[in-house]
């Protein structure tokens, strides 16, 4: 199945600078209503949108506002070879076929994706976002590939795995690679290799599958953990850790880029009836505390001693948000949506002085006058526009698993 026009299809793009020279009116004016901070400023032409578009902190926003399908498509294809054709990255998500095309069509609109059927691309920024590293887990649980994994490693080590695994020796590493990743991809020499392990070693294999794809061993690797290891099945990726390469993963998986797909929205069940009277008595009550929450906040940084520096860089120092947390009595990410909040209503800034300060501006005290309810209007406006996620302020992911 395509999910292109065929207008489209007629010739190739070469960047996504191209792609987007080949859109309609329509098709251009879609993206930027989808992607409304590429408009700012106006971009002189279509090769300064392209780069725009390219943008690291514009494609967090572009891929932070996707369903959880098209975000899934998204991961996918940051695991897939670059190019990737449509049936391969159908083939990663079984069970998504009837989604795919609205996902991939979505994807394409907002530019994240570009390139005909044949050879899909996902833009490199968000492949670098989304794509397996040491420091930063996939959400797909996959790790490095055979390739990455074996980087550095000397061409006799190679030559001594190609061997283990029942294949001929070659002439160079080059070669050796993509004998080890043909026989990755061959599912029926896989299944006899796998059959040829000790029950450990395959239950080794069974707990990184979905991840994470990193194991802490000994520093005498076991029997069965060296079995895996010379056949590359596993492969160093520090001291006295591991790494199942992807291609291995995705055999084990059945060649699944995800343990679980989420093509359609999960059903709403209903939910607890509640009075008009009950519901505008929360309402008031949460509404309140947020105002005392920003008048609060506005207070500590008034002073001289409360007033936080502006970094050389844009935004607020770790150590200056821990000591507003603690003083707010609420979380970090707490502490975070309230500033956000407040600098979004513009009732925060810079103070515009030598050794720059946040500081409350003007119109915070015009808004100390007003009545609570104008009062809450405005900060109800300034969240309602807001794009940032203050939520993820602190966040951790999990990284290795003992083996």
């Amino acid at each position: 199945m395509t999910t292109e026009p065929a207008a489209e299809r007629r010739a190739a793009p070469r960047t996504l600078a191209d792609e987007l020279r080949s859109r309609t009116d329509d098709a251009l004016a879609a993206l930027l209503r989808a992607r409304p901070d590429l408009l700012s400023p106006v971009p002189g032409d279509l090769s300064q949108l392209a780069t725009r578009a390219g943008a690291r902190p514009s494609v967090l926003r572009a891929l932070e506002r996707l369903d959880r399908f098209a975000l899934q498509v998204a991961e996918a294809l940051a695991v897939a070879p670059d190019p990737c054709p449509y049936g391969e990255l159908a083939a990663l998500l079984p069970g998504g076929e009837d989604e795919l095309p609205r996902a991939l069509g979505l994807l394409r609109e907002r530019a994240l994706v570009w390139g005909g059927d044949d050879r899909l691309r996902l833009v490199r920024t968000a492949r670098e976002l989304l794509a397996p590293s040491a420091s930063r887990p996939s959400p797909t649980g996959l790790g490095p590939s055979l390739a990455e994994t074996t980087a550095g490693m000397s061409p006799g080590r190679l030559q001594e795995i190609l061997t283990a695994a029942g294949l001929p020796t070659t002439h160079d590493p080059v070669s050796a690679l993509e004998s080890l990743a043909s026989l990755f991809g061959d599912r029926e020499r896989m299944d006899a290799l796998l059959g040829q392990a000790p029950e450990e070693a395959r239950a080794m294999l069974a707990k990184l599958m979905w991840g994470p794809p990193y194991g802490e061993v000994s520093e005498v690797p076991s029997p069965p953990v060296r079995w895996l290891l010379d056949r590359a099945l596993l492969l160093p990726a520090a001291p006295r850790t591991v790494v199942l390469p992807r291609e291995v993963a995705l055999h084990l998986r059945g060649g699944r880029a995800h343990r679980r797909l989420e093509p359609l929205p999960p059903p709403v069940g209903p939910g607890r009836a509640r009075t008009p009277a009950v519901a505008d008595s929360a309402g008031a009550g949460q509404a309140l505390a947020a105002l005392a929450a920003v008048e609060e906040l506005l207070e500590l940084w008034s002073t001289d001693a409360g007033a936080p520096p502006v970094l050389r860089a844009g935004g607020l120092g770790v150590r200056d948000l821990k000591r507003t947390a603690v003083a707010l009595d609420v979380s970090e990410p707490v502490a975070a949506f309230w500033i956000e909040l407040a600098y979004a209503a513009g009732l925060l800034a810079s103070d515009g002085e030598e050794g720059e300060r946040y500081a409350p501006t003007p119109a915070y005290d015009a808004w100390l006058e007003e009545p609570p309810e104008r009062r809450w209007t405005r900060l109800a406006r300034a969240w309602l526009a807001a794009t940032r996620l203050a939520g993820l302020v602190g966040g951790r992911d999990g990284r290795s698993r003992t083996v």
